[in-house]
């Protein structure tokens, strides 16, 4: 099991649009998302990955930014049973899935690993300020560390993360 060797205060990995964001998990081990196989992106030869989650921290901004998703999509609900689908559109997208598109990792490791962002998953109804990051491939066995460098809107904040996966 890796233990956390580093971390930010509290662990705080970013400061975006006035939102604490704090490294809250990996898991080591995980499935490829089910997209992976059908992408032309992807390289094919990955065969396993991991996943990290990021977790905005509550304050006055995601509270306002809560209440403004609310009354769009009261408005959109409103306008959906007024006059159907086909004018209403689309369901106002949660605050947190753009927030949390501009916040991402630089992988490395000590054996020099290249590790390639593969999907994630941006808030749900349940976790609205949550986001999980999945890269592949897996660190490999022999590896002793795992570095995460964040990066908000293209540029390093300074804070990582490393973990220890000897331990």
């Amino acid at each position: 099991m890796a233990r956390m060797e580093s971390a930010p205060h509290d662990p705080i990995i970013a400061v975006h649009q006035g939102v604490d964001v704090s490294f809250a998990g990996i898991n080591l081990s995980t499935e490829l998302p089910p997209w992976h196989l059908e992408s032309e992106d992807c390289d094919v030869g990955f065969t396993s990955s991991f996943e990290f989650t990021l977790r905005a921290v509550p304050n006055e901004m995601t509270r306002q930014l809560d209440a403004d998703f609310s009354s769009k999509k009261e408005a959109w609900k409103a306008q959906l049973e007024e006059r159907g689908a086909s004018i209403a559109g689309s369901a106002p997208p949660l605050p947190s899935d753009k927030f949390f598109e501009r916040i991402e990792a630089e992988v490395t490791d000590d054996l020099g690993t290249e590790y390639m962002w593969v999907g994630g998953e941006t808030a749900s109804l349940e976790s609205p300020w949550e986001a999980t990051w999945i890269y592949a491939p897996a660190p490999p066995q022999e590896a002793g560390h795992l570095v995460l460098d964040f990066i908000a809107e293209g540029l390093k904040t300074g804070h990582s993360c490393t973990l220890d996966l000897r331990s």
